[in-house]
């Protein structure tokens, strides 16, 4: 076991370290600014997400090594371990301005996003890529006002009130001076919030209650669509031949690029009387382990390695998010290619983005506004959008706003942000290329609407 002086050092030290990247009240009204137009909005772009997502999970990287510092401590301070009095002092400056540290900081997130449902939900959801559980700003709000660690620390503010000259005297110490100085910083907030300690805990209390009902209906609503989402989509006449045979799906292989978006369509699927249009279906082509390569080789991006082959399809299914062969993707009846007008880098960059999103469920809600769960199209949304001059527009359908395989279509028809490469099936087993394929491509989905 270390020695107490030990201790003392390394927790001192730690504090020191970990202090500056705490986030300051400032530091967050500056991150509420730039969500400010995906709050007027309603949703957040993949960018947005991003920004979000780093900046809640540096948090809780700092806040996990605050947390080990006091677990460091906790034996000293509830005197499992007995120390002269002179060492205890140094040890509760430490633990205490650690502790005020941690509430001051989880209080300034609470009181910031508490009342913004959008942005409450983003940081409860889950994030693998970041290693953030699911439900982290509840457990952050149910830490900050439980009854035990209020009542705890207004002990440790008695304790200090007692005996505050001695312990603001080890500023006369040169390695505790620093720590004296941050817990200066730390008092007009704790002199400040003690009042409010109840009130905070009731209103978590009615936080929790309101957001368990909630969590009862998405989960229940959740797993009904899973369900029917599953029986939907096995409901397919297996005896029939697919029309992209072997041969076809060769001749397509060869006008694939890494990067290029694959819509397709079964002529039989049940989920067609479902999902909008005659193609509701959209594939990633990741391209193979050479082709990516070509793409990085200076290694810049290690996701693109998280696939070997033959798996060259990034694919959101009712299995999930996974990478998959071409011949799995392509046993189909239609196919069409687009492809991203991007320059080679920013084609690595999108590949990457949506490769780090492989393992996640798929989403039966059809919800883009989250992402930890993603459909079909989301993929190429998540992988693309922000990306060069892209910017895909969400259309609210049914309630949900979307982006579907046709709204990609059309932004290559209409020559925004993919070219047409090829379209096969959409009249009878045959190919069409180039400006012929363009042609087909509306035919085969916007004839309704002329």
């Amino acid at each position: 076991m270390p020695q107490l002086p030990e201790v003392l050092e390394g927790s001192a030290a730690a504090l020191l370290t970990i202090a500056p990247l705490l986030p300051s009240h400032a530091s967050i009204n500056e991150v509420v600014a730039q969500l400010s137009p995906a709050i007027a909005r309603g949703y957040f772009t993949p960018e947005e997400d991003e920004l979000i997502r780093e900046k809640f999970s540096k948090y809780l990287t700092v806040r996990a090594a605050l947390h080990s510092v006091l677990m460091d401590l906790k034996p000293i301070i509830f005197n499992q371990v007995k120390p002269k009095d002179a060492e205890y002092a140094k040890v509760f400056l430490i633990a205490f301005c650690t502790a005020a540290m941690l509430r001051r900081s989880g209080r300034h997130l609470i009181v910031n996003f508490r009342s913004n449902k959008m942005i409450r939900r983003k940081l409860n959801e889950a994030e693998p890529r970041y290693g953030i559980p699911r439900k982290q700003f509840t457990a952050i709000y149910r830490s900050l006002t439980s009854l035990r660690n209020v009542i705890i620390f207004r002990q440790g503010v008695n304790y200090f009130e007692d005996h505050r000259s001695k312990i603001m005297a080890l500023e006369a110490d040169p390695k505790l001076s620093p720590i004296v100085e941050l817990l200066k910083l730390e008092l007009p907030y704790i002199e400040n919030n003690l009042d409010d300690d109840l009130k905070k805990r009731l209103q978590f209390r009615l936080h929790s209650a309101k957001r368990r009902s909630m969590g009862l209906i998405q989960k229940t609503s959740f797993s009904a669509f899973k369900i029917s989402g599953r029986l939907i989509s096995e409901i397919r006449n297996q005896w029939k031949r697919k029309r992209v045979t072997p041969v076809v799906q060769r001749k397509l292989q060869r006008f694939l690029q890494p990067g290029d978006v694959i819509i397709t369509r079964h002529d039989d699927a049940a989920t067609n009387l479902f999902l909008p249009g005659f193609w509701p279906h959209a594939s990633l082509y990741i391209g193979s382990q050479k082709e990516r390569a070509e793409l990085d080789p200076d290694n810049t991006c290690p996701q693109l390695q998280r696939s070997e082959d033959p798996k060259c399809i990034l694919e959101a299914r009712k299995d999930g998010v996974l990478f998959r062969e071409l011949s799995d993707t392509l046993n189909v009846d239609a196919c069409t290619i687009i492809r991203p007008k991007l320059s080679k880098e920013q084609i690595r960059d999108g590949i990457a983005r949506g490769m780090s999103h492989e393992g996640k469920e798929y989403d039966f809600e059809f919800d883009f506004t989250r992402a930890d769960k993603l459909v079909c199209t989301e993929v190429v949304y998540r992988a693309f959008d922000g990306i060069g001059d892209i910017q895909f527009e969400l259309t609210n359908r049914s309630g949900r706003l979307c982006l579907s395989a046709e709204d990609l279509l059309d932004s290559a028809v209409d020559c925004q942000h993919f070219t047409v490469v090829a379209v096969y099936g959409s009249q009878g087993n045959r190919f069409f290329e180039k400006e012929t394929a363009v042609q087909k491509l509306i035919e085969s989905y916007r004839k309704n609407n002329d």
